[in-house]
């Protein structure tokens, strides 16, 4: 079975003025992202993955939604 995934960023113009001036001295290179997992009613789980990209997100959302039983329709990842 395929999945359909939608992938968005949430952004502001106050968050990258004011990240544009600052150096990022975290050590890891993944990143925060929200899944909602819409399954086969149209029901939404939504869950948060830590990620280096965005396929990696949609493969760890896919294996949560396994573990937790849930047939998906479709999943929208959102870079936060």
């Amino acid at each position: 079975m395929t999945t359909s995934v939608n992938i968005s960023f949430f952004s502001s113009a106050e968050r990258a003025a004011s990240t544009a001036s600052k150096k990022d001295y975290r050590s890891t290179a993944y990143n925060n992202y929200s899944a909602d997992l819409v399954d086969l009613d149209n029901e939404v789980c939504t869950i948060e993955v830590e990620a280096s990209s965005e396929s990696e997100a949609t493969d760890k959302a896919e294996r949560i939604a396994f573990e937790m039983g849930i047939q998906v329709s479709y999943i929208n990842i959102y870079k936060g």
